[in-house]
């Protein structure tokens, strides 16, 4: 793991690269891939960060796998260069710092929608254009599921949170019984 301040360097500078070569989506889709194979693949993680194995060794690995998954170039570089630097333990914090600075060099904003069972297309579209409507962003849905909700939907952007759960409307329910 790299502390908060370097992944963000880091970041900042695939960003501006990104940006300048009007790659921004595509280089977060690579991340977003690779940082998924680097968590599911504990022996290649480990492989790549054994302090044991060369570097010229670990970037060759990274480089392969990088081409089978068809990574940009871009990107290919990036990840060598945290290689080379011993850094490739903090892609996912690396990951995270990028999808914020490249939102906001496009003028998006991503919300977390949590609901209990999968949303409808339509639903989806709907929340999608109020939550733009409200932030005056353009806004894209990530979407998880968890049950405990029971029902609605509980919505984070940034560090806002909107829960319309009936979890949450069963406990204001609750305490204002035990109140009265």
């Amino acid at each position: 793991m790299i502390a908060a301040s370097i992944a963000k360097r880091y970041a900042k500078a695939l960003a501006e690269v990104a940006a300048v070569s009007d790659e921004l989506d595509g280089v977060r889709q690579d991340l977003r891939a690779l940082a998924d194979v680097f968590r599911e693949h504990r022996d290649l993680r480990q492989f790549v960060s054994n302090p044991t194995v060369s570097r010229r060794d670990a970037t060759a690995v990274v480089t392969d796998v990088a081409a089978a998954m068809r990574v940009r170039p871009l990107t290919v570089t990036f990840l060598q260069v945290l290689v080379e630097t011993g850094r490739l333990a903090g892609l996912e914090a690396i990951l995270r710092a990028f999808e914020l600075l490249a939102d906001e060099r496009l003028g998006r904003v991503k919300a977390v929608v949590t609901s209990a069972a999968p949303l409808p297309a339509d639903a989806q579209e709907g929340l999608r254009r109020r939550l733009s409507d409200l932030t005056g962003k353009d806004v894209y849905l990530e979407l998880r599921q968890d049950p405990a909700l029971l029902g609605g939907v509980v919505t984070q952007m940034g560090s806002r949170v909107y829960d319309g759960s009936l979890k949450m409307q069963l406990a204001r329910l609750r305490d204002e019984m035990v109140r009265a």
